[in-house]
């Protein structure tokens, strides 16, 4: 089966530790005791005492009744994509073999999910705290796709049983940028930090980075109606060529280090007269064969075509990891 982070637009929010109990991992048996609970409040049972029925809203009215509800670790997608029987995913001995934790609530006619993220290289990337040892789980990163009211129901169990907040994750134009000048360079530079050659880098760029479209907006007078966003493409055979453009303008200004936006602005300033770097211009969205991503906090990611096509998975891992970096308030929008 795909990796579940693979070929869905998501929601992000950032996600505060977790309360699990002091010696109380969130393992498979813990996790299946809390997909129980979830699913007896979207039924409508009683929670504390409490009533608690999910709120239909137009799109939950036309799924059906619910059908299940599963928690569940999620494996590390080398792990995932190593293993090609479903028994084997779904079962996991060893924590330290997850990065996350995978939620699905499945209806007659339609399924719903959320990701819970970490870093992927585990724990000893967080600093060392009382808090951890009090029972606290670190997820700083939350995928939700799911329509409002069981996005809304589904939060307020985490709030209630872990005693975390989430908030949507809104993205700066300035993220959107780095990620794609980012995940570029990640696909044109080898295991050894080498620049791939020029005729490997053209084609690799136009079978996974394909046609970049970028979406800007207009912060102006609400006396301007009809200006609000503008939407330009990039077709895929000409990526590499503003790449190496901008390559030649940094090479005058050894501190750009966005080769492809540099000679996009450049080529809109000269041929529009649109400065995309003024403050009332905003970068909206940036798509590409790889990821979509917006600056409202939705992302998508491609499921590479070929199994063994560990250049775009590695550049894909480290856009999330960076999310999770952003999430957990290290990074600067």
């Amino acid at each position: 089966s795909p990796y579940p982070l693979y070929d869905t637009t998501f929601t992000l929010h950032r996600l505060s530790p977790l309360y699990a109990g002091a010696n109380a991992p969130l393992d498979n048996t813990a996790l299946n005791q809390h997909a129980r609970t979830l699913r007896d409040i979207l039924v409508g049972d009683v929670l504390r005492g409490v009533h608690v029925g999910l709120d239909l809203d137009d799109v939950l009215a036309r799924v059906g009744s619910l059908q299940a509800v599963n928690w569940r670790r999620l494996l590390k997608e080398d792990i995932w994509v190593s293993e090609h029987d479903d028994a084997t995913i779904h079962s996991v001995d060893n924590i330290s073999d997850t990065c996350g934790i995978l939620i699905k609530i499945s209806y007659e006619r339609a399924s719903y999910s959320a990701v819970l993220l970490k870093h992927a290289q585990g724990e000893e990337v967080y600093d060392t705290t009382m808090e951890e040892a009090d029972g606290f789980e670190h997820f700083p990163l939350l995928l939700t796709r799911m329509p409002g009211s069981l996005r809304e129901t589904f939060t307020k169990f985490l709030s209630s049983t872990f005693d975390t907040r989430a908030s949507i994750l809104h993205l700066g134009g300035t993220y959107l940028t780095d990620a794609l000048e980012k995940y570029i360079t990640s696909l044109l530079t080898d295991e050894d930090g080498v620049s791939i050659r020029s005729v490997q880098a053209g084609s690799m760029v136009a079978r996974i980075i394909k046609d970049v479209q970028i979406v800007i907006g207009f912060d102006v007078p609400s006396t301007i109606p009809s200006l609000k966003t503008m939407d330009f493409i990039v077709a895929k055979e000409e990526v590499e060529r503003l790449i190496q453009t901008g390559k030649n303008i940094g090479e005058k200004d050894t501190g750009q280090p966005h080769p492809f936006m540099a000679a996009f602005s450049d080529y809109l300033n000269s041929h529009l007269a649109l400065d995309i770097t003024h403050e009332r211009v905003k970068i909206l969205r940036i798509a590409c064969g790889a990821f979509v991503v917006g600056s409202e906090g939705k992302i998508k990611l491609t499921n590479p075509a070929y199994i063994e096509d560990s250049t775009q998975r590695q550049a894909t891992r480290d856009l999330i990891e960076n999310l999770i970096e952003i999430a957990r308030g290290r990074t600067i929008l």
